[in-house]
């Protein structure tokens, strides 16, 4: 849940490494790229595409899928083993985020 301005994701849609937190999808670039070059500043992404408004485990899910918005959230799969557990641990059981949030509704 959240929303990010093009500005602060700008890093993202340039070069590689940890500059931009490491791997894109090229095509979640692509619609990066297209949303950022018409913009204003004021335009906002929304941090999960997939399910914007909802409390859930899809933002991990996009970070597995190299689609995470900022580079500090895709350097958590691109900068350890220690965090990239994490992240695939939330990916496989979404009631263990959940819990670790104290979130279980």
């Amino acid at each position: 849940m959240g929303k990010a301005g093009c500005s602060s994701f700008s890093a993202r849609l340039q070069g590689t490494g940890f500059s931009n937190g490491g791997d894109i999808n090229l095509d979640f670039l692509q619609s990066l790229m297209q949303l950022c070059s018409f913009s204003s500043s004021n335009t906002l992404a929304q941090l999960d595409l997939v399910t914007p408004a909802t409390f859930d485990n899809q933002y991990y899910i996009n970070l597995l899928s190299k689609e995470g918005l900022l580079p500090s959230d895709q350097v958590l799969m691109t900068e350890g083993d220690q965090t990239r557990a994490i992240v695939e641990a939330y990916v496989e059981d979404q009631f263990a985020y959940f819990e670790d949030f104290n979130m279980l509704w």
